[in-house]
């Protein structure tokens, strides 16, 4: 159960700052730092495989001149 919690506050860390807090609860909370950094990385591959799928649009209300 700690490590889901601890890979939870990983996911939700998008600064620097944000990620070395996550990081240092993930350690409290007895994950491996082995393990933390192979989260992060399949995080990190996970959003870019995201973003290459979005296409690149304005939003809707910029897309339509009136």
């Amino acid at each position: 159960m700690a490590h889901e919690i601890a890979k939870l506050l990983l996911d939700d860390a998008t600064t620097v700052s944000e990620r070395k807090k996550a990081t240092q609860s993930a350690l409290r909370l007895g994950m491996p730092l082995q393990e933390i950094e192979q989260y992060l990385d399949w995080l990190e591959l996970r959003r870019q495989s995201l973003a290459e799928q979005r296409p690149c649009q304005p939003p809707a209300e910029e897309a339509s001149p009136e």
